[in-house]
């Protein structure tokens, strides 16, 4: 599919809408990043390390009877067999965090989203363009940038990502991609590769095939410009993928506005919506804006939404 997709052409950017406000979230009285010292972070998941899983681009993650089994196949050969988590992973991403008294804020978790929810229609298809943005002026942080999809029960994530930072993926001051599935049990991710800021890139998440109802998908980071890519397979069964996302910033240990991107924006545009499995239907979502309470220092945040074009501000 990924042949075809490339083939639209990018459209303009004009007249956004902007959303500038925000959701308020539930505070903690003490930070889950502190009494889980030795947990990882991953998109939207805080997680016990040997519960994250490198595989190799193009592998697939297998399900059976609606769970995920714990083997991981390679064109059609087993690879891998992992176990499922011994705790379920903790949610981060609209987790806003309760400071010390006489301590700057850290921000950490979801900060902005164009989403749309279409409650009890599955997506089978999300693609967009969007461009790797500026290095911030101070690193230290770990940013996330991608478009995806989520069931109704909002506890996976199937992305394309775009990361600056160090994760337990791996990564540094630098910006790649990487393409993710992330649950409350496990947690699987291609390879990063590296992307420089002004490429172009292109995410897409697919449903490729359906067995009953059980749905085969794909997972693609795409690099228009050098030609770099990340992606994975997947099955599920028994869920639907109701929650779409045009671009999302998620974003952690954030202590200013200068460990954002120096851009202070980026634009995902020709984001489109198919739905009906393999035979396509192209749909109209109704994306807003959401900003979140992620704790840390406010940034001028907004969520600008025209058509199949969304920009987030930072």
């Amino acid at each position: 599919m990924l042949s075809k997709l490339k083939l639209i052409t990018c459209a303009g950017i004009l007249g956004l809408s902007v959303y500038p406000f925000a959701y308020a979230q539930a505070e903690v009285s003490k930070s889950v990043f502190d009494t889980h010292p030795d947990w990882v972070q991953v998109p939207g998941k805080l997680v016990r390390p040997e519960c994250v899983h490198e595989i190799p681009s193009g592998a697939k993650v297998e399900t059976k009877n609606g769970q995920i089994t714990g083997d991981v196949t390679l064109k059609g050969q087993l690879y891998a067999h992992y176990e499922p988590c011994a705790e379920a992973a903790i949610s981060t991403r609209h987790l806003g965090r309760t400071q010390t008294a006489g301590h700057a804020p850290t921000g950490n978790g979801w900060v902005e989203a164009t989403q749309w929810d279409d409650s009890g229609q599955n997506v089978d298809l999300i693609y967009g363009y969007w461009t790797v943005p500026s290095a911030p002026a101070v690193s230290g942080g770990l940013i996330y940038l991608f478009n995806g999809i989520e069931p109704t029960s909002e506890d996976w994530i199937l992305q394309p990502v775009l990361q600056y930072g160090v994760g337990y993926a791996g990564g540094g001051n630098y910006w790649a991609i990487a393409s993710w599935l992330v649950g409350p049990s496990y947690v699987f991710h291609s390879p990063l590769e590296t992307v420089n800021s002004g490429d172009q890139l292109f995410g897409f998440t697919e449903v490729t095939g359906t067995s009953g109802s059980t749905l085969d998908w794909e997972v693609e980071a795409y690099d228009d410009t050098t030609g770099a890519y990340s992606y994975i397979t997947a099955t599920s069964n028994g869920l639907t993928w109701s929650w779409a996302f045009a671009s999302v910033l998620e974003a952690y240990n954030i202590n200013s506005c200068s460990n954002f991107p120096a851009s202070t924006n980026d634009t995902f545009y020709d984001t489109e919506v198919y739905q009906g499995t393999t035979s396509y239907t192209l749909t109209s979502p109704g994306w807003y804006g959401a900003i979140y309470g992620y704790g840390g220092p406010s940034c001028g945040f907004g969520v600008g939404v025209s058509g199949t074009t969304s920009t987030l501000y930072y």
